[in-house]
């Protein structure tokens, strides 16, 4: 991993962190559904072809990719992470797991983004994402917005122009969500970012977004 940073010291740009940042979220939502395929229940509904004999000796068809893909992404995580701490001196203190190395990685973005080699994360990332959401028989290529999962939407972290942008797909009782809207909820305090990216850029969580567009709306109506 070797790479050079800019002025401020950052292998990672915005755009990359980003990236990251949203690939990250996806893990919950993968890794709950590789452990259903790789558990007995959902393996026995794992069918290539016809059974012709019920001897205890025939073997029930196990798809293996999806084993193969949660190491893969165990693995991938784990080095980001150690990566990570060796470079810039900090200790892990989450849960040795895929969805506990996710979480850490997203509290810690800006330390990645200060790692060396950082840059080679949204690719490599991408790559073992992409392969494990194969195998849990997930889409390849969601937008943040469209997961699929509810949980996993709402907690998805959007600046105002990619929260802009979500709002076209969730529905037309957000058509009315952009930029200026969201700076306005902010303004107001119906919302609060949860976090500042590198460039001071406020990260806000879709959910509190929506729900505070809603809100204001409807209180909105009643008044007229």
């Amino acid at each position: 991993m070797t790479s050079t940073p800019d002025a401020a010291g950052r292998y990672l740009d915005t755009p990359g962190e980003n990236k990251v940042f949203a690939l990250l979220c996806q893990v919950p939502e993968i890794t709950e559904s590789l452990a259903g395929i790789c558990s007995d229940g959902y393996r026995q509904r794992i069918s290539y072809e016809p059974r012709v004999s019920a001897s205890p000796t025939d073997v029930v068809p196990y798809d293996t990719a999806a084993q193969d893909a949660a190491y893969y992404l165990d693995n991938e995580l784990w080095t980001w992470a150690n990566h990570v701490c060796e470079h810039r001196g900090l200790r892990y203190d989450g849960p040795v797991t895929p969805i506990g190395m996710a979480e850490w990685l997203r509290k810690n973005i800006t330390a990645l983004a200060m790692t060396p080699g950082a840059d080679e994360a949204p690719t490599s990332l991408r790559r073992v994402i992409r392969a494990a959401r194969r195998a849990a028989r997930l889409p390849i290529e969601p937008e943040t917005w469209r997961y699929g999962s509810t949980t996993v939407a709402r907690d998805t972290q959007l600046n105002a122009s990619a929260i802009a942008i979500a709002a076209k797909e969730l529905g037309p009782e957000y058509a009315r969500l952009d930029r200026e809207r969201v700076k306005s909820l902010r303004k107001t305090g119906r919302i609060t970012p949860v976090r500042l990216n590198s460039e001071g850029v406020p990260i806000y969580r879709l959910g509190d977004v929506m729900d505070a567009h809603l809100a204001t709306a409807t209180r909105n109506r009643v008044s007229a």
